[in-house]
C-alpha cells in the first residue's frame, strides 16, 4: 500500500522555476475534497498534477485493500471446505474468521 503524503497546499511548481503555485498557472485547480475517514468536506487549492497523483494513490490503496480482503475470504472458504471434509477442526475455521474480524475492527478504529 502506498503511503499518502500529508496534505499540501500551493507547493512550489517545478514547471515555473520553483515558484509558488498560483491562480495564474494553467495547472492550478481549486475545489472541494471529501475526507472519507472524518466524513466531512473541505475546500482545497492545488496543482492538478498533485491532484492526479493523490487520486492514483487512493485508487491503488483501494485496490490493494480489496485484493487483501478477497485473499482473506478465499482462505476462510478453503478452511471451511477442509473442515467439511474432516481435514481440520471447525474451531480452527471459527478462530481464523474471528481473527480477521478483530483485525478489521482495529483498522477501523
Amino acid at each position: 500500500m502506498l503511503n499518502k503524503k500529508k496534505d499540501k497546499l500551493l507547493g512550489k511548481c517545478p514547471f515555473r522555476n520553483l515558484k509558488t503555485c498560483s491562480r495564474e498557472c494553467i495547472l492550478f485547480r481549486e475545489g472541494i475534497r471529501y475526507a472519507e475517514k472524518e466524513g466531512n468536506s473541505f475546500p482545497f487549492s492545488d496543482c492538478s498534477l498533485n491532484i492526479i497523483a493523490d487520486n492514483l494513490e487512493a485508487s491503488h490503496n483501494r485496490m490493494y485493500m480489496m485484493q487483501k480482503e478477497v485473499g482473506e475470504t478465499k482462505n476462510v472458504m478453503a478452511l471451511k471446505i477442509l473442515s467439511d471434509i474432516g481435514q481440520i477442526k471447525k474451531e480452527d475455521v471459527v478462530n481464523k474468521a474471528i481473527n480477521i474480524v478483530n483485525t478489521k475492527l482495529k483498522e477501523i478504529e
